[in-house]
């Protein structure tokens, strides 16, 4: 079972650690990822990121955000 955060929480003191997280991906890419992130709904939320990323960029990525283990 994973932590759930809420939208506010997710991007509080991590904006940083997000923005270097999704440094690597197209305009494009980012700027819908960042849409999802900052509207974290927990699981639905990681479904929409494994739909654009595939299910080890999301891992990836969640992990070094902090949500992921």
């Amino acid at each position: 079972m994973g932590a759930v955060f809420r939208p506010k929480d997710l991007f509080s003191g991590r904006k940083k650690i997000v923005e270097e997280a999704v440094k690597d991906l197209s305009p494009d890419a980012k700027d819908d990822i960042i849409k999802i992130l900052r509207s974290w709904e927990g699981t639905g939320s990681e479904e929409k990121l494994k739909e654009l990323l595939g299910q080890d960029k999301t891992r990836r990525l969640l992990k070094k955000i902090g949500i992921g283990q």
